[in-house]
């Protein structure tokens, strides 16, 4: 027997997380000033390019870097914010990509790819790839009506 899995498939804008489409989705509690986040934000009508927050912590619970809507806020990890066609790479002074996002333009809407490892404060595993998309793992809200 499958379980319930929320969804709620946006007209203008959707993400790719858990194997399904959403217009936007959350991890942890957005704002915290601590611990680990992460808000894929809805994309209002008008808009394609998404909206990308959070606090990012390495593989041993180190913070790294911080965002909000897209750009750097706090960066004690020394990472870089890389532009690219269609949306932007967060890179690790290592050379590791952090976290990927792509947005692709169809015909009637927009899709965001994110892909990335992403970790909390204790060194858990929140977000990995997932094919062309990710696998979120812990507290988590896959479909937001709204922007938050």
């Amino acid at each position: 027997m499958r379980g319930h899995r929320e969804s709620l498939i946006s007209a203008h804008h959707n993400y790719l997380v858990n194997d399904m489409l959403s217009p936007g989705f959350v991890l942890g509690a957005p704002g915290s000033e601590e611990d680990f986040w992460f808000l894929a934000d809805v994309v209002p009508p008008g808009e394609a390019m998404p909206r990308i927050s959070g606090r990012f912590f390495g593989s041993e619970g180190e913070f790294l870097v911080s965002l909000r809507s897209s750009k750097v806020l706090e960066n004690p990890g020394d990472c870089a914010l890389q532009g690219v066609a269609g949306g932007f790479r967060l890179i690790h002074p290592s050379g590791e990509v952090l976290l990927s996002v792509h947005t692709q333009a169809f015909t009637n809407g927009y899709l965001t790819r994110i892909q990335g490892k992403l970790y909390d404060r204790e060194g858990a595993l929140r977000m990995e790839p997932s094919y062309e998309g990710v696998k979120v793992y812990g507290e988590a809200r896959l479909a937001l009506e709204s922007p938050v």
